[in-house]
């Protein structure tokens, strides 16, 4: 097949037409590196073999233009394109071009992860941990990152958090609440050794304003039902289940 004449389009791209009618649309790499501006024919092998390599570089073009938006982890990379239904050959091209480019770095993703997420989230490292493994990254890459993570870092974090949290309660009994402070943090991703220290040195104060308050919640809702002694028996019931004390007049 001769080869009539070439047209360069924009990103990159050149289109071929042959003596046959057909077109095709080729990067510059591909233009470059078969000589395609010099060679005036070419046997149907060679240009199946061309398509083949120019898919490879479709396949990068196709990451690249993420990753100029968005970095992304080598895992996140390998399902974007997979999903795009190119080859295994054409994804493993464009991870490793991508890899030696610099464009695809899971050791230093992992460390922006965990720097952005000690900066602006409540996140423990075991949450941070486990959300890196889901984007691919492996334990060699996120290891290092996590080191950030100190322990006297965690047990600021925890201690804020807990201050917080002792602040913002309305509703909940010193017993309660402490409870509930253990089962967020851990959800949280701290880890439970450094969670029981900081709660077995903090204490939480019985706020009898809020034992009033939900003690009048209940007693509003159960004299409806009962009265007299069955009704102190119930109140004094659900005050107790609450983590409450009678209130103190």
């Amino acid at each position: 097949m001769k080869i009539e004449k070439f047209k360069k389009r924009p990103n990159g791209l050149y289109t071929i037409y042959l003596d046959n009618f057909n077109s095709y649309d080729f990067y510059e790499e591909i233009i470059l590196k078969y000589e395609l501006l010099i060679t005036k024919t070419i046997e149907e092998d060679e240009l199946n073999k061309i398509i083949k390599d120019n898919k490879n570089y479709e396949s990068y073009y196709e990451a690249l233009k993420t990753l100029k938006r968005t970095i992304k982890t080598k895992e996140e990379i390998r399902k974007l394109l997979t999903e795009k239904k190119y080859s295994k050959e054409s994804i493993s091209f464009a991870i490793n071009t991508l890899e030696k480019q610099g464009y695809i770095n899971d050791k230093n993703y992992a460390k922006s992860y965990v720097h952005n997420a000690i900066i602006t989230t409540n996140k423990g490292p075991k949450k941070i941990e486990q959300e890196l493994i889901k984007k691919g990254i492996t334990s060699l890459d996120y290891n290092e990152a996590l080191d950030e993570f100190t322990t006297i870092l965690e047990k600021e974090k925890i201690e804020k958090l807990i201050s917080k949290k002792i602040k913002s309660n309305h509703n909940k009994s010193a017993k309660v609440l402490k409870q509930k402070l253990g089962l967020d943090l851990i959800n949280n991703g701290f880890h439970q050794d450094i969670i029981k220290e900081v709660l077995n040195s903090t204490v939480i104060e019985e706020n009898n304003d809020i034992a009033k308050k939900e003690y009048q919640k209940y007693y509003n809702k159960l004299s409806k039902k009962y009265s007299g002694k069955e009704l102190e028996y119930k109140l004094k019931q659900k005050m107790y289940s609450l983590g409450f004390k009678m209130p103190k007049e």
